[in-house]
């Protein structure tokens, strides 16, 4: 159907829907907890997100619902089947649509006046900065988790409230990072790798089998099982994840937007973060663990000893001993007993 050939009864639906919307009357039982000011600051601001699709669009969908207007929403993503289970946008009709443009249908449902432009490309990292720019916020949920990372440095280099949730199955952090921060904080660096790498460099890094096998809380926190944590390994399997634990977080990335806006209660800030251990019943603030985190610096410096071929023969060492760990583990599964954790897991790493 041409737009000129709309019918008449789709424009009075639709205007009819925007005389019934007052702003002021949508988010007034926001004034029970924040005063009108306060409320006006989540209207005027500008929010970035970078990946709408599963914590990125619960996020966008919260603060639409908290009273933000004002959105960039970027994801060259469409919906597919496999985003049933968590993401907030992905219903069975809106399978094959850009993410972006469902999540900006859903917030002017929600409020006809937002400002939302949605972009359905992957945006180059100069124009992320002009996005940047323009915006009081930048939340980074994109799936290339390097692209994520860069982008939330640049964010701290434009001096802009920079957050991003992590999810694995059933655990996951927040960071938050503050525009008053002295010093650029690298999530890379924060969990134990290199810091200071180039987009493409941080790229391989991070998808190398080696740098995977090493993130191990994706089972010793978010449960991950062990066959799927091999194929993760190797590139074949996205992160699993829950929906719960996947709204969950994205919830709490949301009341640190809506502190640091409002300028009401005290946020975290790196390098402390939320961290949410569902099947342990926990959600807590904490720092990156010590131990693991050199652990990490350590063997990460030890791949790369070139010095007698020092480098290789620690990662053949690596690789062997975690896939006997893993193979062990994953004999527990398949009789039906839950997977136990190896002591060096546990106590070191």
């Amino acid at each position: 159907m041409k737009k000129e050939e709309i019918p008449a009864t789709s424009i009075s639906v639709n205007a009819t829907i925007n005389n019934q919307f007052d702003y002021n009357e949508a988010f007034f039982i926001n004034s029970g907890i924040l005063s009108s000011n306060e409320q006006q600051k989540l209207r005027n601001a500008r929010v970035t997100i970078v990946g709408v699709g599963g914590a990125g669009g619960v996020m966008a969908i919260a603060l639409a619902r908290s009273g933000i207007t004002n959105f960039n929403l970027i994801d060259f993503d469409v919906f597919s089947l496999s985003n049933l289970n968590r993401q907030s946008g992905c219903y069975m009709d809106t399978l094959g649509k850009y993410k972006s443009e469902v999540i900006k249908g859903e917030i002017l449902r929600i409020n006809p006046e937002a400002n939302i432009t949605a972009y359905t490309r992957k945006v180059t990292f100069e124009e992320l900065v002009e996005l940047i720019d323009s915006s009081d916020v930048f939340v980074s949920e994109a799936d290339d988790l390097a692209y994520s990372s860069y982008s939330m440095i640049l964010a701290q280099q434009r001096k802009k409230f920079a957050i991003t949730f992590m999810p694995s199955g059933l655990t996951g952090y927040i960071l938050a990072i503050p525009p008053n921060m002295s010093y650029i904080v690298d999530p890379t660096h924060l969990f134990g790798g290199p810091k200071g790498l180039s987009y493409e460099n941080l790229k391989d890094f991070l998808d190398d089998k080696h740098c995977r096998g090493g993130r191990r809380w994706h089972i010793s926190q978010g449960k991950m099982r062990i066959e799927w944590f091999r194929k993760w390994c190797t590139g074949e399997r996205t992160l699993t994840q829950l929906c719960p634990g996947v709204w969950t977080g994205g919830s709490l990335a949301c009341i640190e937007i809506i502190k640091y806006l409002t300028g009401k209660w005290k946020g975290i800030k790196a390098p402390k973060m939320w961290q949410i251990e569902l099947a342990e019943n926990r959600i807590k603030v904490i720092k990156f663990r010590r131990r693991t985190w050199l652990f990490n610096k350590s063997i990460h410096w030890a791949f790369n000893i070139e010095f007698l071929g020092i480098g290789k023969l620690v990662r053949r060492y690596t690789a062997w001993a975690l896939e006997k760990d893993l193979a062990k583990m994953e004999e527990q599964e398949r009789k039906g007993e839950e997977a136990k954790i190896p002591f060096m897991w546990r106590h070191v790493i």
